[in-house]
């Protein structure tokens, strides 16, 4: 019989831990986003954010073969934010090939590369990061782009 009230009790603890956390998740509902801006540091006007940085797309040269390529930083982020997400593409505007894109999760700097190259063409770099802010630690993206620029 011990073995049934063990069970009983891990239960019992179970449902005490998500009544709680249910209470915790409507009182920041309630709140209307007020957690969102005590995520920032004490002082702080703004809530939390990344600053994403997208080149132009430009020529490079890859074992002997020019492509197009575009980058695509973070940082500085400012409160409690972790950069998680980031998608780079480079497009040929009216060429009729869909865009190349580079995912990478993190906040390490991605290039994409695109081929072919034709020379005289416009091309297009777009870029999107995502990260995610305390408390509740929910994605916030933002996109750059479109550049373009004719190479």
């Amino acid at each position: 019989m011990a073995e049934g009230n063990d069970w009983v009790n891990v239960m019992s603890a179970a449902v005490r831990r998500i009544e709680l956390a249910c209470s915790c998740i409507a009182l920041l509902v309630g709140l209307g986003g007020a957690g969102a801006a005590q995520a920032a540091p004490p002082g702080a006007d703004s809530e939390p954010s990344c600053a994403y940085t997208l080149s132009k797309p430009f020529v490079v040269e890859v074992s002997g073969v020019k492509m197009v390529s575009a980058t695509f930083t973070t940082m500085p982020c400012t409160g409690y934010i972790l950069p998680n997400d980031m998608t780079v593409c480079v497009e040929l505007q009216g060429g009729g090939m869909p865009p190349q894109c580079t995912k990478h999760g993190g906040n390490d700097p991605i290039k994409v590369l695109f081929a072919p190259y034709r020379p005289g063409a416009t091309y297009a770099s777009t870029g999107t990061g995502c990260a995610s802010a305390a408390p509740l630690y929910l994605s916030i993206c933002a996109t750059r782009g479109p550049y373009t620029a004719t190479l």
